[in-house]
């Protein structure tokens, strides 16, 4: 395999517009999807363009290397894995190429909700809708024949493919479209000059078809003449010999993906080949442009959510509405429904607490009046009959439809919930079934489930008889495989007993392939003959659909157990590596194995802010779950050296600046943040910082220095020569606003030593402990000031040690964490003692905040960090919680002021609460509007370097454009480094709610004067 990828990368990457990677960190990356499988390539291609894909497809035909095409790595069944080359689609073949008409033409890495947003504004949609809509590419729906809610009334994918442009092993492109004419006249044209790295593997003549329709439109059409002939004379030849084996063994069924669909492709002068191409999960040709047929968006929707007492009255009901067509029927079970509950406060009203089943009913219309006597005809049925249900809500109004949608589409979601040694495992998650059997099939699947000791989830497309049931089981290992195999055969069994089938709209995969001989019979025979026509190398996505291999399910389970580190000086077996934070090996793979790859955080729909990074540039590496896949990676596989100290960790390292939200908004809830903490601690202990990260670490070094010489240094810092210095040797963005020092530093001043500096925290009045942090200590001392007078305003005596310093997290960021834990042991030497004697510490810096709370435990193994990190409270909670307690004062003064006001990001993280926002709305006078557009792209000190200005810039854009069509007094904001962003290029200033409140209860009247100034800090003059 060394060999192989020694080949690879000498002779692929000058052949390439794109990009071949072979290196360990992208290996790692690469191994698993969100099934419970993982499998590392050898390598992996991100190919810029058709052409691309031939020169790939070619080359490993030659070598006999497989291809393995995978689009957002999100499919349940491990369909995106092999041990070959992955091409991934969805980094740059992800555009919309045109629209005509009823069709719409895509690259196979187009995301279905992005297809769907530039639709909408023709008033089209592309369906069918797919509960992973916001990160699913559209080549990946082809290729598992994707259904979702609404297949009921439209269908899956292959019931909308035109036409499939695809490339076969050797390279030949090839087109395909609904109905290929079985007899064919070929005009024969001049050999193509499309780049051929093997000339016998092509042929010298190559034909094109009569254009479709719209000529410009057409997809692209130079077809190997033989090769594309060949393959429609051999499929006709075995369609017609075994034409009464695919009747008898491939019956129709509303929902079926297993295996490739043969029914229904021989019509009586043609062949429905692109047809054929929907759920052969790329393994008969790699997809390289589609044209799909829209639809009209539904102008007239209803849709009611309706409880149940029993499951079996949810399953009576689903067959009496079946009969008046709905567009939709989904059902989901008590478990799901009490997790939507319990993570959604706006479910609440939806979910009946005492619901143990519930229908989502949709109609669709070309009125309101007819959609609404639909719902009537629904409610009378249910009215005559003797079901215990109750109708929760219901809403003709197209937002609303939409919203309540949202709660079935996370069914999977929610599962991820589930805590505890037992998970939901994806293995038998996509049975369909006659509808009409539903009934029957749970009570056989829930009596196999009790047999194996197990309890299952369930979530059905009722409608269409489509089953994701999730049995909860600890994570499979070799040792359990078995009683996973048991289980899959069993209930499988009962599946084939209803004439149903065990792949509905997820794909065969690595999951299920083993089981299609079961399924089929003698009809797996065809199946591979139909793969050998088109891919008689075997080298397409292997042991997909087509396999020898008895126990795929279970021969390539992820791996969660720690194994020996690589680095090991000793023989001794059981050596583990040494972390960096304060945990154990065990602990870091537990954490990182809660991600099972779903692709949530590739969303970049709003207003979800994760990733900044991945909303940027499409890339695997940048996305929050590539560093759990990683972290897990080294520690299971033993080669912590090989993978977390390479060069080529930093491109993943650099897409992580620590903002929280990934955490904040994972539906498992993992921490990815530490995770790549640790992953960055390791790379920087082996290979140190870069000069920007360096710049990150110690940005406070440089500014306490400066500090020494106010005037001079904020004299210096507008002149255009002494910024270009700056940015030569230290490495500051010359086009970076850059706030000024204070006269004095809040530390050194009257009131931090004598006031609030003299001596320990006493009793003989509340106290509260206030750590200051870097920018309200050197830039902002205003604000550490108004702090002080609104504690002392509510009668609170203020201590802050005089021996404390920055919080670290500029440090941690970077993963200097050797750095980062010298300066929380000083920290925690002032704030230990304290805390212990229980004073409240409380900071102004979100960012600080974070640091003291969440970061010190896993930094000093010492009973202060627990304590400490027990204690901290940011300003705004704890403002927050004496208005709660009604011990805040409310004699504020009329302040006729208009703000923008921006949630930073580490203000979420700390909790739902923006506690200064809803102070800043208590003030008369005032209006806030709060602005969602996500990150701001500063993080801290990250943003002031020359390497990541214009990143930063790109990552904030949004907010800054936002803020520029407001007409307001002050933009407002928690956060220091989120400030400094938004007064970036915005003509107003930026002012920390704190100094609001302050001014609104008297206590600085000074302040005014900042929000009569223009945005603070110097640029180059």
């Amino acid at each position: 395999m060394e060999d192989f990828r020694q080949r690879i990368a000498e002779d692929l990457p000058d052949l390439l517009d794109g990009e071949v990677h072979v290196d360990e960190v992208t290996r790692a990356l690469y191994s698993t999807d969100a099934s419970i499988h993982e499998i590392e390539p050898v390598a992996v291609a991100h190919p810029r363009s058709v052409q691309d894909v031939e020169v790939l497809a070619a080359w490993a035909s030659d070598n006999g290397v497989p291809v393995i095409p995978r689009g957002s790595g999100s499919g349940l069944a491990g369909g995106a894995l092999g041990r070959g080359i992955v091409i991934d689609f969805s980094r740059y073949l992800n555009r919309v190429i045109g629209l005509d008409g009823e069709t719409v033409r895509v690259q196979p890495g187009a995301i279905h909700a992005d297809v769907n947003r530039v639709l909408r504004k023709q008033g089209r949609c592309l369906l069918p809708t797919v509960g992973r809509s916001a990160f699913t590419t559209v080549g990946g729906m082809l290729a598992v024949d994707a259904a979702g809610s609404h297949a009921f009334r439209v269908g899956s994918v292959r019931d909308h493919v035109r036409e499939v442009e695809c490339v076969l092993m050797g390279g030949q492109r090839i087109h395909f479209t609904r109905r290929e004419p079985v007899q064919l006249k070929y005009v024969i044209q001049e050999p193509s000059r499309q780049p051929s790295l093997h000339a016998p593997l092509r042929d010298s003549a190559e034909v094109f078809l009569p254009p479709v329709r719209n000529e410009s439109l057409s997809l692209t059409q130079v077809l190997p003449m033989s090769r594309r002939d060949d393959i429609l004379e051999r499929l006709k030849a075995l369609l017609d010999a075994t034409h009464a084996d695919i009747r008898e063994l491939q019956p129709p069924m509303l929902r079926n993906a297993c295996g490739y669909m043969l029914r229904g492709i021989r019509g009586p002068r043609s062949l429905d080949v692109a047809r054929l191409l929907a759920g052969s999960e790329g393994t008969l040709g790699i997809f390289t442009e589609l044209r799909l047929f829209t639809m009209p968006v539904p102008e007239y929707r209803t849709l009611a959510a309706i409880m149940f007492g029993t499951t079996d009255d949810a399953l009576r009901a689903m067959q009496l509405l079946l009969d008046l067509d709905p567009s939709a029927c989904d059902l989901m079970d008590r478990r799901l429904l009490s997790l939507a509950r319990e993570s959604d406060v706006r479910w609440s009203s939806v979910v009946h607490r005492e619901a143990e089943a519930a229908l989502f009913l949709e109609f669709t219309g070309i009125s309101e009046r007819e959609v609404q006597q639909r719902l009537s005809d629904a409610r009378t049925r249910l009215a005559s009959a003797d079901l215990r249900h109750i109708i929760t809500q219901s809403t003709h109004d197209p937002r609303e439809v939409d919203e309540l949608w949202k709660l079935p589409q996370q069914a999977s979601v929610l599962m991820a919930r589930l805590k505890g040694a037992s998970q939901p495992i994806p293995i038998v998650e996509d049975i369909a079934v006659p509808p009409e059997e539903i009934s029957s099939f749970l009570t056989l699947a829930q009596k196999t489930f009790q047999r194996h000791e197990v309890t299952a989830t369930v979530f059905a497309h009722a409608a269409s008889g489509q089953l994701h049931l999730r049995p909860m089981l600890p994570f499979p290992t070799e040792e359990t495989a078995a009683r996973l195999e048991a289980l899959a055969r069993d209930l499988y069994h009962h599946v084939r007993g209803v004439g149903g089938t065990i792949t509905g709209q997820n794909g065969d995969g690595l999951s299920r392939t083993a089981f299609i001989r079961s399924q089929y019979g003698r009809l797996y025979r065809v199946f591979q003959q139909v793969k050998d026509i088109f891919d008689p190398q075997r080298l397409l996505n292997p042991d997909k659909i087509i396999s020898d291999d008895g126990r795929l399910t279970v021969r390539h389970l992820r791996k969660t157990m720690p194994a020996p580190s690589s680095n090991a000086v000793t023989e001794t077996a059981d050596l583990l590596p040494v972390l960096d934070l304060n945990w154990s090996v065990d602990d870091a793979i537990r954490s990182a194995a809660q991600c099972d790859g779903c692709g949530e955080c590739r969303s970049t729909q709003s207003p979800l802010r994760m990733c900044p990074f991945f909303r940027q540039e499409s890339a695997e590496s940048a996305s929050p779950r590539s560093k759990a896949s990683l972290l897990r990676s080294a520690l299971t596989s033993g080669r912590v050296d090989e993978i977390l100290t390479q060069e080529s960790l930093r491109s993943v390292s650099e897409s992580c600046f620590n903002c929280r939200q990934c955490q904040l908004e994972c539906p498992s809830e993992v921490d990815i943040p530490h995770l790549m903490l640790e992953a960055k601690a390791q790379y920087v202990r082996a290979n140190g910082l870069s000069g920007g990260e360096r710049l990150t670490a110690q940005f406070h070094s440089y500014a306490r220095f400066a500090s020494r010489f106010t005037r001079l240094a904020n004299r210096m810092l507008r002149h255009r020569i002494f910024r270009r210095f700056l940015e030569r040797t230290v490495g500051i963005a010359e086009q970076r606003r850059l706030p000024a020092f204070a006269r004095r530093s809040f530390l050194t001043s009257a009131v931090a030593r004598h006031e609030c500096g003299d001596g320990r925290p006493g009793v003989d009045r509340p106290t509260v402990v206030y750590f200051v942090d870097y920018f309200a200590n050197h830039h902002d001392t205003q604000l550490a000031h108004a702090f002080v007078r609104i504690l002392q305003h509510h009668g609170y005596r203020v201590y802050v040690p005089p021996g404390q310093t920055v919080s670290g997290m500029s440090m941690l960021s970077v993963g200097d964490t050797d750095a980062a834990r010298e300066v929380a042991e000083t920290n925690l030497r002032e704030l230990g003692e304290p805390a212990r004697e229980g004073f409240p510490v409380l900071c102004t810096e979100p960012s600080a905040a974070l640091c003291l709370s969440q970061e010190y435990p896993l930094l000093v193994d010492h009973a202060d960090a627990q304590c400490v990190a027990a204690r901290t409270r940011d300003a705004g909670t704890f403002l927050l919680e004496l208005y709660a307690r009604g011990e805040l004062q409310l004699d504020f003064d009329e302040l006729p002021l208009k703000l923008v006001y921006h949630t930073p990001c580490h203000v979420k993280a700390l909790g739902p609460d923006r506690g200064l926002l809803k102070l800043l709305e208590l003030i008369p006078g005032i209006e806030v509007t709060p602005i969602e557009k996500g990150c701001t792209g500063m993080a801290g000190t990250w943003g002031l370097g020359t390497d990541h200005f214009e990143e930063s810039m790109a990552i904030g854009a949004g907010l800054v454009e936002e803020l520029r069509t407001f007409q307001v007094s002050a933009g407002t904001t928690d956060c220091s480094s989120c400030r400094m962003q938004m007064e970036q290029d915005v003509d107003f200033p930026t002012i920390h709610p704190l100094k609001i409140l302050a001014l609104a209860w008297g206590l600085m009247p000074e302040i005014a004067r900042t929000l009569e100034s223009r945005p603070s800090g110097y640029r180059m003059s």
